[in-house]
């Protein structure tokens, strides 16, 4: 949104000439000892939160400019996060709005990240080459790892200082990506030794379900925490259990993979959960991909010390087609924990590491003016021999800061979640039938910037999320179909009792997730576009196309 835009607004919401749809009485003052201060910080204007709205058609949404009066009316500090803005004008020029393009999900499941200046590089060069080598011990694994070139070195260092992590405390693998990461550390871990795996996903994670598969091949049960419906929270005292299960009954330890938060749902969990693990003697592997730049380096790690930690930098680095990475961090101290005999490998392909070069290491012309204006690590050989690896990426975060991000996305977040529940099927329902169900946190303060929901038709009949994701792309909108898992709720037996019940191993949700350079134009774009399936005839006709697709592809 322009910084004209953003003037305009303020200039109209300050001086009480805008009227909010949203819009109602200050938060209370018991509202506000329930909040964070974080949160009371972005809500101490009027807030939409409370009041019963209702948009049955797309012809009855307020236009952009009334919307964004109604976002600064509930949360005035976003007019400080202007900053945000220019850098995506002058920056990601890719992502603005002429390219009808909505910035979602770009962070660790979608495409990469990257800012116009990296994309749009005249040569046809690599900002660098990953080689590959297989190990086949962990002796052997983090014997490369200790193996470093120059450029490897100045890397490891930003992306530890990046982390915040102490550097002499940890070693830092690369791997092809995320996934490989755990791969690796699923067949060298000690699971013959330490018997258990205790995961906390309540949605389906591809990389996580290998690590199940390798471990089960090891003789290992592995156990999973379950979630509360439809709020997705860990069920509590269930993963108190499972945790303090292997010291209750002498079994040896364990790995422990905890998530800070949901990458689909946005629930958020205590870092106190890998307290208790430590406690009882478990192995904590600490997952950040559902975190972002600047969450990343605000890890509370110089407390709870994970005794492995991965990432994935593939949005922040690389170009458009070129590599990006995984990182696995291995605790020093923890180190013993992978010694998995060779014989106990499942798949020796699977401990294939990676080592970064940059690809102009032996070409003299390499290091032109042009290319360090196009490039997102860039090697600069100084007077005094020192090497600089610029990350443009994590800069870009770092100018805009925890507050301004945080405080930007709290916003989006929250408003989009109302826009969302705003929308009702029209005609006299009894009670109004809701478009959307949020599943998941819906305006706690302390939650991710995931969203996960399903649309309902005008019979309440649930509209499948993988055709939800395909209108959205067609739309250039990056919805995308998820599957939570792990559910359970409380119900009613025979007897009347309550009684927890299973739900379904699987329950598909349209995702969306917000990142730091989204604007409020996209997140208005999401809610125009999921109000269209107020119209009937639309949902029917796509329906009927999605059948007819279908058949072709029998047919062919």
């Amino acid at each position: 949104m322009s910084s004209h835009f953003l003037q305009e607004a303020s200039e109209a919401c300050f001086n009480g000439c805008c009227s909010s749809p949203f819009s109602t009485q200050s938060i209370t003052k018991k509202q506000e000892e329930e909040e964070d201060h974080e949160f009371s910080l972005i809500t101490t204007g009027a807030s939409f939160l409370t009041r019963d709205i209702k948009f049955t058609s797309q012809e009855s949404l307020p236009s952009l400019h009334t919307s964004f009066y109604d976002l600064i009316t509930a949360f005035p500090d976003y007019l400080q996060t202007s900053q945000a803005d220019h850098l995506r004008t002058t920056e990601y020029q890719n992502l603005s709005y002429s390219s009808s393009h909505v910035l979602l999900n770009h962070t660790g499941q979608q495409q990469p990240l990257f800012s116009y200046s990296q994309s749009i590089s005249g040569s046809d060069q690599s900002l660098f080459t990953l080689s590959r080598k297989q190990v086949s011990s962990g002796e052997e694994l983090l014997s490369f790892a200790t193996e470093e070139s120059r450029f490897q070195t100045r890397m490891r260092r930003r992306i530890t200082s990046f982390m915040n992590l102490e550097e002499s405390e940890y070693h830092m693998i690369l791997t092809q990506d995320r996934s490989s990461a755990f791969k690796i550390l699923a067949e060298l871990y000690c699971f013959k030794t330490c018997l258990n795996l205790l995961t906390v996903y309540n949605y389906e994670d591809e990389a996580v379900e290998e690590m199940i598969r390798i471990s089960e091949k090891k003789g290992v049960k592995p156990k999973a925490a379950e979630f509360s419906w439809p709020s997705t929270e860990i069920v509590s005292e269930k993963l108190k259990r499972n945790i303090a299960r292997s010291k209750r009954r002498r079994d040896k330890r364990g790995l422990f993979v905890f998530p800070l938060q949901s990458l689909v749902t946005g629930a958020s969990y205590s870092y106190s959960w890998m307290s208790l693990a430590h406690e009882n003697e478990w192995h904590v592997l600490l997952d950040t991909a559902a975190l972002s730049s600047k969450d990343m380096e605000t890890l509370g790690l110089s407390l709870f010390r994970p005794d492995f930690l991965i990432c994935s930098f593939t949005e922040v680095l690389g170009q458009d087609d070129g590599p990006g990475f995984g990182c696995l961090f291995v605790k020093k101290s923890s180190s013993q924990a992978l010694s998995e005999a060779p014989e106990h490998i499942t798949n020796p392909a699977n401990l294939t590491v990676v080592k970064a070069e940059p690809a102009w290491e032996n070409d003299e012309n390499a290091l032109g003016e042009s290319s360090l204006d196009h490039t997102d690590i860039v090697e600069v050989e100084e007077e005094d021999d020192k090497t600089i690896i610029e990350f443009r990426g994590l800069d870009d975060a770092d100018s805009l800061g925890l507050v301004l991000i945080s405080r930007r996305l709290k916003s989006l977040t929250l408003w989009l979640v109302r826009a969302l529940t705003s929308l009702k099927h029209p005609g006299s329902h009894q009670p109004e039938m809701h478009l959307v169900k949020i599943c998941g946190p819906k305006t706690r303060p302390k939650r991710g910037p995931s969203i996960s929901f399903n649309v309902f038709d005008w019979q309440g009949e649930k509209v499948d999320p993988l055709l939800v994701e395909r209108l959205a792309e067609r739309e250039k909108i990056g919805l995308r179909c998820a599957y939570l898992q792990k559910i359970s709720r409380i119900g009613k037996n025979k007897k009347g009792s309550d009684e927890k019940q299973n739900l379904s191993l699987r329950v598909s949700v349209v995702c969306v997730r917000l990142g730091f350079m989204t604007n409020f134009d996209d997140v208005f774009r999401v809610w125009g576009f999921v109000s269209r399936f107020l119209d009937a005839d639309f949902v029917e006709k796509e329906k009927w196309r999605k059948k007819a697709l279908e058949k072709n592809k029998l047919c062919d």
